[in-house]
């Protein structure tokens, strides 16, 4: 039996309209809009920067280790990068609570996008594996260089140093088997792989792999292609960024004297475009359809890119952050202390950060040109890849292919979900290869887990923290109708009253979610909601299916 807790129809004001003893308190929510059944003054607004609703704690909101269900109409324009957190009452604190948002992860070195509004639910209780699992080692791989979900499948791009090897795209059978995909190239890595208008695009270099402590190249073959793969397999060129421009220059790149084009890295994608990055052209290239790509800045070499707040930023070799204007135009958004390569970025609870060699810290953004320094990573050099997981932020590192999670203590800021008083806790170590530099390199949420791949063992681990249900599709545009549901055993996410996943099992007894945070509405664990929202309901106890459908009835009877 389910019980309907609470109500906020979102209509003419924020109220909760079961339970007045829950207050509401809106922040920048503009009411007034068409709702999911086309009626006139039925759903709100939410901005993606500063929007959201508090409900102030209360003893009725308190699930402790009870079944419930939220449901909610949300629209999310489809071009919208970060659609945000739906729902959340969670402490980052003491790690318990619950969320529902739709998540997106970009920022990976080398990769950028790894998770592209794929909807999340998620439960914790201080709860973590001790042991990651190891997933195999693709091929002879020495780096995993993206991990990526597109399509409810796990990728992975490898780098193979053999003189007869070649980098290639993976995708993910279970265990620690993997299926080779190909790489129509023949260069020794395959980089950035991303989902743009339904399809998968890759990127291929030439990896300088003595920067890495592995030695020369021994694959000679130039990289710096775009492919398209179609869902038959096959591969549609797409373009070479600035291979006009691409040149031998011994004073930029040593003794490797590799041509700056060869070598296609990071593809983002960001209000609609595709984009691509070089670990040596300067700029940031926009694909333009076709096999034609062009520079739009800034005039430096790239490490990454990040959506943060509906706008685009780049990480650059030597350490400044930039965010795009349009037009070719970039603004300085500062220097996070003593960085010279700011290599990978997040979003956590509305906030950007990003990790730095070769201190090996992680910097907050403070908006216009100021970065709070939150602390190092142990005794790391360099930050890697860094993703949010189940509520909270984790970052791999080098020297060590070790990864962090960031923990946080005391009172909230105001306005925000985080705190000024953070460390950093050792999760593991993936990788002892007897070598100088061992890097956990990427990062990737699949199937309600983290999966990190690491540089030189080549090899793939997962890990888990509460328990997730996650959609690993791209969260569509339009009003969809979104039901999470903790029944006895399992989480359980439906859309549009059709059951699209499930948790792994658990004992219900491990996960206690009472704690003292508000409830939130547009803000939570990822970022603040971007898109309409309506009829947002809390439920003591899961809903069945049959209740579901009839919630998601886009009739209005």
């Amino acid at each position: 039996m389910s019980d309907l807790i609470c109500h906020w129809p979102l209509a003419v004001d924020v109220l909760n309209r079961v339970g007045s003893e829950t207050p509401s308190t809106p922040t920048d929510v503009e009411l007034g809009h068409i709702g999911p059944h086309g009626q006139p003054d039925s759903a709100a607004a939410f901005n993606g920067r500063s929007s959201r609703i508090d409900v102030a704690n209360h003893p009725s909101l308190d699930l402790g280790h009870d079944d419930f269900a939220i449901t909610a109409w949300v629209n999310s324009d489809c071009d919208v990068d970060v659609a945000g957190s739906i729902l959340s009452k969670y402490d980052p604190c003491t790690r318990r609570g619950m969320h529902l948002y739709v998540s997106t992860n970009d920022g990976m070195t080398s990769a950028a996008l790894a998770n592209s509004r794929q909807l999340s639910f998620g439960i914790d209780d201080a709860r973590a594996d001790q042991v990651w699992t190891e997933c195999g080692r693709p091929g002879n791989a020495v780096k995993i260089d993206t991990l990526a979900v597109v399509n409810e499948v796990l990728y992975a791009t490898t780098l193979e140093t053999g003189a007869d090897e070649h980098g290639q795209l993976w995708r993910y059978a279970g265990g620690q088997d993997w299926v080779p995909l190909g790489n129509p190239v023949g260069c020794n890595i395959v980089s950035g792989a991303v989902e743009f208008n339904g399809e998968l695009y890759c990127a291929f270099g030439r990896y300088v792999v003595a920067g890495s402590c592995l030695g020369e190249i021994l694959n000679g073959t130039p990289g710096g292609q775009i492919y398209r793969r179609t869902v038959d397999g096959q591969w549609i060129f797409c373009g070479h960024p600035g291979k006009e421009i691409g040149v031998p220059d011994d004073q930029d790149t040593g003794e490797y004297n590799i041509d700056k084009a060869d070598d296609a890295t990071a593809l983002n994608v960001w209000n609609g475009s595709l984009y691509a990055i070089s670990h040596h052209l300067p700029g940031v290239w926009r694909y333009d359809g076709g096999t034609e790509w062009r520079c739009i800045g800034p005039d430096s070499r790239v490490m990454t890119t990040t959506v943060f707040q509906g706008r685009f930023y780049a990480l650059l070799n030597g350490g400044p952050v930039f965010r795009y204007e349009g037009d070719d135009q970039w603004t300085d958004c500062g220097l996070p202390e003593a960085s010279t390569q700011t290599y990978g970025a997040a979003t956590m609870r509305g906030e950007l950060y990003v990790g730095t060699w070769p201190t090996g810290e992680v910097f907050r953004y403070d908006g216009e040109r100021s970065w709070e320094k939150l602390g190092r990573l142990g005794y790391e050099m360099e930050v890697m890849g860094m993703a949010m997981y189940n509520g909270k932020l984790y970052a791999g590192s080098l020297p060590m292919a070790n990864v962090w999670r960031l923990d946080e203590n005391g009172a909230l800021r105001p306005g925000s979900g985080s705190t000024t008083d953070v460390e950093f806790t050792l999760m593991a170590n993936l990788d002892d290869t007897p070598v100088k530099l061992r890097r956990a390199w990427s990062m990737a949420i699949h199937d309600g887990r983290l999966y990190a791949g690491t540089l030189p063992g080549g090899r793939v681990f997962s890990f888990e923290a509460g328990k997730m249900a996650t959609w690993d599709k791209r969260f569509p545009g339009g009003w969809h109708h979104v039901a999470a549901v903790r029944e006895h055993r399992l989480l359980k996410l439906y859309v549009d009253g059709v059951l699209r996943a499930c948790s792994t099992s658990f004992y219900p007894g491990d996960f206690d979610l009472n704690n003292g945070c508000p409830l939130s509405i547009g803000f939570g664990a990822d970022t603040h909601f971007a898109g309409l929202m309506s009829d947002v309901r809390l439920y003591r106890g899961a809903l069945d299916h049959a209740e579901i459908v009839d919630l998601a009835r886009t009739d209005e009877t």
